[in-house]
């Protein structure tokens, strides 16, 4: 019987310009198969700030953290995550380091 994951994640960034474009294709090609029981769901959103007059971006990335047993052991795993996406983004296109900010990262407790 395979058990439900206990705790699930979100990555939230933030830009000024749409360069997430190969990072939607690092995910979609790479992701699930580097790191099954994940799921991942991730897209691109954007909105109009009147107050500085210009278009926002966001990118989001939620899925599940399989195996983990606590909070703390949750949230460390995502961090590697997310590292380790930062670093595979950059040796596919080094450019693209400087196009993506750190993620607002959340981790949660499925009830």
């Amino acid at each position: 019987m395979i058990t439900p994951p206990v705790y699930g994640f979100s990555a939230e960034v933030r830009g000024e310009h749409p360069a997430f474009d190969d990072f939607d294709d690092y995910l979609r090609l790479e992701f699930a198969k580097q790191h099954p029981g994940w799921e991942p769901r991730f897209g691109k959103a954007t909105w109009f700030d009147p107050a500085v007059d210009r278009y926002d971006y966001m990118y989001l990335l939620h899925g599940n953290v399989p195996e983990a047993k606590t909070h703390e052991e949750a949230e460390k795993k995502v961090r590697e995550l997310l590292d380790e996406i930062a670093h595979g983004l950059k040796s596919v296109r080094p450019a693209v380091e400087k196009a993506i900010p750190r993620p607002l990262v959340r981790v949660w407790r499925w009830h």
